[in-house]
């Protein structure tokens, strides 16, 4: 029997168990060292408790690839001050993988951590805001669809009715008809305009306006036949004739001077606050 040394040192050294380095038991004594606990590990590197803690019991089945597990391993080591080296070379080439089952979930959800969280809010905060501000703009849109549409003034529109039950819409009646009544219901300001008659006065007469400022004015003849209808600017003048009696209109009274046959005619006894309508025989 050969009781060499060789032989001897060589069966010592065989019958000595290697034990692998582990990595999470290194982490987790580098930190117990340092003070520190896996909630301040977790809010420094970001990541869940419950991935530190199955880093440390070297339970790497529950966490994911093994990239991620060597950027976990490497990012630890340089907050606990460890070279990463040595524990990245511990590590398995190919973690226990975990079932069919359990990998489907752990795909499907994935560990959260704080920062994921608060990003996840945002998002949704964020695709809050653009439903709201699309809802408000398709109401905006169809209020808007929904409203009556008005026509547009136009000087034939301001123009008021031929019949208007208003007190200053007045017939003047007098015995001669070259004279101008105001209506009984004024008797204050009723004035009569005289002028010398003759045959061919009795036939037509003369309307004479002038224009201080911008007026709109329609004068209607005894045939029904309108001599002006028109908004007249400021400074000019205009000349009718025709068979009285004859039906007018004015707007703006305090810019326009009325003459019938010659004689000036008071308007504002038949001004109502919009318009004066008067009848002149």
């Amino acid at each position: 029997m050969d009781n060499s040394p060789e032989n001897t040192l060589g069966n010592a050294s065989s019958s000595v168990e290697v034990r692998p380095l582990s990595v999470g038991a290194a982490l987790r004594e580098a930190r117990e060292q340092l003070g520190l606990s896996v909630a301040d590990v977790e809010s420094r590197l970001k990541f869940a408790s419950r991935q530190i803690e199955a880093l440390e019991a070297d339970n790497f089945s529950r966490l994911p690839e093994i990239s991620f597990v060597r950027r976990f391993v490497r990012s630890y080591a340089k907050l606990l001050q460890l070279d990463p080296a040595p524990l990245l070379a511990s590590l398995p080439i190919d973690p226990e993988q975990p079932s069919l089952h359990t990998a489907s979930i752990a795909i499907e959800v994935p560990f959260p951590n704080t920062y994921a969280t608060r990003r996840l809010k945002i998002i949704w905060l964020a695709t809050g805001l653009v439903v709201v501000v699309a809802i408000i703009l398709v109401l905006i849109v169809w209020l808007n669809r929904s409203k009556p549409t008005m026509p547009q003034a136009t000087v034939e529109k301001i123009e008021l009715p031929a019949v208007m039950p208003t007190p200053a819409s007045v017939v003047i009646a007098v015995p001669s008809p070259d004279a101008l009544v105001v209506p009984p219901e004024a008797p204050a300001a009723a004035k009569v305009i005289k002028s010398e008659s003759n045959s061919a006065s009795k036939q037509s007469a003369s309307i004479r306006l002038t224009f201080d400022a911008e007026s709109w004015v329609k004068v209607t003849d005894n045939d029904g036949k309108i001599l002006l209808s028109q908004l007249n600017s400021s400074g000019s003048e205009q000349h009718l004739k025709g068979r009285p009696p004859f039906s007018v209109v004015i707007g703006n009274i305090s810019g326009v001077r009325l003459y019938y046959q010659g004689k000036l005619v008071e308007l504002a006894p038949f001004y109502n606050g919009e318009i004066a309508r008067l009848t002149l025989e």
